[in-house]
C-alpha cells in the first residue's frame, strides 16, 4: 500500500532506519527545542499509518521506544 509522505515523515523514518529500525526518545530537549511539537505530531500520524510502532518505556521517566513495521521499510523502498 503506498503512503503519500511528506519530507519530514521520510526524514523521521530515515532516522529510525540508520538506528537499525528501533530508535528511542526524548528527542532533543523539550524546553528548547520549538520543532518538537510537530515531530511528535508527526511519530503519532506515521504510527496511525502502521509505518512504525511506538512503545512507552517503562517508569515515568517518559520516552518511548519507536520501531519500524514492514510496511515502514516497505515505504522506505526496502522490501
Amino acid at each position: 500500500m503506498p503512503h503519500d509522505l511528506t519530507d519530514h515523515q521520510l526524514e523521521l523514518l530515515s532516522r529510525v532506519l540508520q538506528h537499525g529500525g528501533v530508535l528511542s526518545s526524548p528527542f532533543g530537549h523539550s524546553d528548547e527545542d520549538a520543532l518538537l511539537p510537530a515531530l511528535l505530531e508527526e511519530i503519532v500520524v506515521l504510527e496511525q499509518m502502521g509505518l512504525i510502532t511506538v512503545t512507552p518505556h517503562a517508569g515515568s521517566g517518559g520516552g518511548e521506544t519507536l520501531t519500524l513495521t514492514e510496511e515502514g521499510y516497505a515505504a522506505l523502498g526496502m522490501t
